[in-house]
């Protein structure tokens, strides 16, 4: 879906943003990963990153459960479930 010439991004927000540009309904839980894009350092350089709390990893994980789910659901060809 990257058009020609769009840079290649690891940013969830920036694809987010592309996916409803193009029209996909992206539900809210699937918006909140946007914050998962902060944990692209901890998990590239765990030395320089600051630890992660339990709690920020429950929501994360939670977070991304949502995610794939959705996309399982596209993939599938059965419409998302709000």
């Amino acid at each position: 879906m990257v058009e020609p010439g769009q840079p290649y991004t690891h940013d969830l927000h920036t694809l987010l943003t592309a996916l409803a540009a193009a029209e996909v309904e992206i539900p809210e839980a699937v918006w909140r990963a946007r914050i998962l894009t902060l944990y692209d350092v901890e998990a590239r350089y765990p030395s320089v990153a600051k630890e992660v709390t339990n709690e920020q990893y429950a929501e994360a994980l939670e977070i991304a459960t949502s995610v794939v789910r959705w996309a399982e659901q596209i993939v599938a060809g059965r419409p998302p479930r709000r």
